[in-house]
């Protein structure tokens, strides 16, 4: 989802931009840039379309539906004129790159896969209408009404930026809504409420996906012609082996546009590239990365190249497919949806709201496999939804929750953070466990070390537990004693847990190395990362074998991936149990230690900014292709960069892996199913445990050589042969990581990206890397711009704690962006299981509990 701030005709170029010049020969002269719509939440209907001229007026806010040959296009209400007034709420529908694939090879799937787009499209526009709100009243008093009409702006693009098959629509929801005033003035436009949009993302997800995979229309028309989709994942099963030549030869075209437009911009600080020159660089870029073909004049040729391709890479068309099973609504077992569903929402996190438990519904609907009519489909995902809600806990005692809040959670997420709560009181008063917390750098590892010397005098056995097995190798290394992935330790003592969350315990008969006994210390390191359900698992494995326990971590740092908070519960249930460790020992330079200790606290973030920007640890870039190339350089040369999402990871690494193929440092001989290109000198990371073949999560590897898909690699655990499918499947180049890739790391130098998705957990980590040097780079029109994103940063808490923390969460939603225009409906009551009180902590100093 993107929520677009600026000028309406940079948004014209961009849904002009944003797919190859091959498209141009799709598009019919004057058939205009975009649909229109109005959708009020009983109907969706279709308006004329919109030519460039119309579309970036509706994007300024202007009410286009008048006639603009007599220039009445009236505003919109009051409209903001400067360039970060919000304009647009944009979603993109599409599917996987199979689904354009198969359009590509028949155009009875092309025309039926279009419809179902299209239909999709209709479907999220009317729910959006049905759940939009927007705010009214005094500022500081204000509160959230339903609105009466939405307009939407949907553009049709046919292949990807690169010119490969990706069909696609943009679907923008207009920022200025029709609401009714309830009185004689009528209606009147106001602003979106963006934020509640937001919070909707996994229903129109859900909508989404579900409206396509269960079409009757494009499912019939695959059939036909032999193509299955998995349901899971909805590929198209003939044509998965496929795609990742396409997805190269993509990445290839990307790249080499990235590289024109950075070497551009450093020949033309401070210009713009135009659309005459963008689409010479589409055609550059096309020739450079397919030498041997000509560049397609017309949309026919492109697809005729691209089912040539398919045929050369082995791709025969399949017989065609038995008739699909219709989905009969009859025979749902609701109950078990509706169970299925809690367990999968709070598997992920600790609250959520109507829109997630629709998404997730929608989601369990599409895997069925069977065809339903739309109306039928719509009806069913909103009875089950009604029931998931019904079966939720509310978290808050009142009436006015507006839609967006997440206020709801499960009895079982409840139990499971009450369950960890009493056991930390527990050992608290029977002095049976530690909490040692620590900044970046602070010596907690040391401290474990020194730990471990302490136990093993005693006649103790020290086991460390990780949230993941690179971690605790990591660990190993660094402490000395025996160290585990905190999954590998549950499944020897019988914990199981199935992909949707479930969790089980059976019987069973540990590895000699996992068992634990009376005395031994379960140290559980990064324990802020250790999510709560494994939580509990491990505190109940130590009651059992009345072990000790030494949580170690800092909260501030990356908080765990779903309901976390396990640090936080300890620190509070536990406090005088907690050893604060201060002082900071990683870093070479004392100053910028003391500035490390204000970006954990969020102190003073302005005051951080300029401090860094003085010392050149600050880097303002002008585009984001600048950024990323700057990057790939540090990246290609051995130096940890760190960026916020997968995407951005993916750019830095194809330009490090390009540069060093340039200077000959490295070649390409494998093509993993991704799409990446690799070989020999590379830096690469394996992407799932695999003991067979001695590797782990997130581990760094330099390729040395390349056997008929095999790869012999190099780390610090040594040297290892990947077979060709764990290459195929499960290895990616990792010049750039993430946040989670990073934790843990301490290098000589990092650069980081910092964005619009960086959070305060994430800056704070990335920053304190490295012990000589540590530099962000952003892209900003001028300092101040940049240090405006700097404060953002630190103001920005994404961390799931708990359902605890979820209530205070959704209490400060509520107060910040109004309450919900009071109805009278019964005030539910808080549920029982809620209350946090506890037996009072122990008043005992602290100590490592032996």
């Amino acid at each position: 989802m993107k929520i677009y701030r600026g000028a309406a005709a940079a948004a014209r170029h961009y849904v002009e931009a944003d797919r190859s010049r091959a498209d141009d020969y799709y598009l019919a002269e004057g058939s205009g840039v975009a649909m229109h719509f109005a959708a009020t939440p009983n109907s969706v209907e279709p308006r004329a379309d919109m030519d460039g001229e119309t579309y970036e007026r509706w994007v300024a806010g202007y009410d286009v539906g008048f006639d603009k040959l007599d220039q009445r296009m009236p505003p919109k209400g009051r409209l903001r004129k400067d360039d970060k007034g919000v304009r647009f709420v944009e979603v993109t529908v599409n599917g996987p790159k199979t689904w354009s694939l198969a359009a590509a090879l028949h155009p009875e799937i092309a025309e039926a896969y279009d419809a179902a787009q299209m239909a999709a499209a209709e479907e999220i526009i009317g729910w959006l209408a049905s759940h939009a709100t927007t705010r009214v009243g005094p500022r500081g008093n204000q509160v959230q009404i339903p609105v009466e009409q939405i307009e939407a702006a949907v553009v049709r693009h046919f292949t990807s930026r690169a010119g490969d098959p990706h069909r696609h629509l943009h679907l923008q929801i207009n920022a200025r809504v029709l609401v009714s005033t309830g009185s004689t003035t009528g209606s009147v436009w106001r602003g979106l409420h963006t934020v509640g949009v937001r919070d909707s993302l996994e229903a129109i997800n859900g909508i989404g996906h579900a409206a396509v995979m269960t079409n009757p229309g494009f499912r019939e028309a695959l059939a036909r012609r032999g193509f299955m989709l998995d349901a899971d994942t909805g590929e198209v099963v003939e044509l998965a082996p496929y795609t990742g030549a396409f997805s190269a030869r993509a990445k290839q075209i990307e790249a080499n546009v990235d590289t024109y437009e950075a070497e551009w911009r450093s020949e033309h600080p401070g210009e713009e590239p135009g659309p005459a020159l963008r689409q010479a660089w589409d055609r550059r870029a096309w020739a450079d990365a397919r030498p041997d073909k000509v560049v397609p004049t017309n949309g026919e040729e492109l697809r005729h190249r691209w089912m040539e391709e398919l045929h050369e890479l082995g791709y025969v068309s399949p017989a065609p497919g038995a008739p699909l099973p219709v989905l009969r609504t009859g025979a749902v077992d609701r109950d078990g949806v509706v169970e299925l569903a809690l367990v999968r929402l709070g598997s992920r996190r600790s609250a959520w709201n109507a829109a997630d438990a629709r998404g997730e519904v929608e989601r369990i609907i599409a895997s069925g496999g069977g065809v339903v009519d739309r109306a039928v489909r719509r009806e069913l995902a909103e009875d089950l939804t009604a029931r998931v809600v019904a079966a939720s806990r509310p978290l808050l005692p009142r009436s006015d929750v507006p839609e967006h809040v997440r206020s709801f959670t499960s009895v079982d997420v409840l139990a499971v953070e009450h369950e960890i709560v009493d056991r930390l009181a527990t050992r608290a008063q029977a002095k049976t466990i530690t909490v040692i917390e620590g900044a970046a750098g602070a010596g907690k590892t040391a401290r474990l070390a020194e730990t471990r010397e302490r136990a093993i005098a005693a006649g103790r056995r020290m086991v460390v537990v990780t949230p993941t097995l690179k971690a605790a190798q990591v660990a190993e290394g660094a402490i000395g004693a025996a160290s585990y992935s905190a999954a590998w330790l549950l499944h020897q003592h019988g914990f199981r847990w199935d992909e949707d969350g479930r969790w089980s315990r059976g019987d069973s008969v540990p590895d000699v190395s996992a068992r634990l006994r009376r005395g031994d210390l379960l140290v559980v390191d990064e324990a802020g990362m250790v999510d709560q359900d494994t939580a509990r698992a491990l505190l109940r494995l130590a009651d059992e074998t009345k072990a000790l326990v030494i949580l170690v971590g800092d909260r501030h740092q990356l908080p765990a991936v779903g309901r976390g908070g396990v640090l936080d519960l300890a620190i509070r249930y536990a406090p005088d149990r907690v050893q604060q460790l201060d002082g900071v020992r990683r870093f070479k330079d004392l100053r910028y230690a003391e500035l490390s200790v204000r970006m954990r606290t969020g102190t003073a973030p302005g005051e951080v900014f300029d401090e860094l920007l003085a010392r050149g640890e600050i880097v303002i870039h002008a585009s984001d292709v600048e950024r990323t190339r700057r990057l790939a350089a540090e990246a290609s040369v051995g130096k940890l960069v760190v960026a916020d999402t997968r995407e951005q990871v993916g750019r830095v690494n194809a330009f490090a892996h390009r540069i060093r193929k340039a200077t000959g440092e490295a070649d390409e001989q494998v093509l993993t199913a991704a799409g990446e290109r690799l070989g020999v000198g590379d830096t690469i990371a394996t992407r799932r445990n695999d003991r067979d073949a001695g590797v782990a999560n997130r581990e760094l590897w330099t390729v040395v050589s390349c056997d008929r898909g095999a790869l012999t690699v190099r780390g610090e655990a040594g040297t290892r042969v990947l077979p060709p499918d764990y290459v195929r499947r499960d290895v990616e180049l990792a010049y750039a990581t993430t946040a989670y890739g990073a934790q843990g790391a301490t290098v000589t130098e990092s650069h980081v990206l910092v964005g619009e998705h960086t959070g305060a957990a994430s800056a704070y980590v990335v920053m304190t890397r490295g012990r000589e040097r540590n530099v962000a780079h952003l892209v900003a029109e001028s300092v101040e711009d940049a240090r405006k994103q700097w404060c953002d940063v630190f103001g920005r808490d994404r961390a799931d704690l708990g359902p605890a923390h979820a209530r205070e969460a959704a209490v400060e939603a509520i107060e910040r962006y109004g309450p919900k225009a009071r109805r009278h409906r019964p005030v539910p009551s808080l549920p029982p299981e809620f209350d946090h009180r506890r037996p009072a902590p122990s008043s005992s100093g602290p100590g490592i509990g032996f």
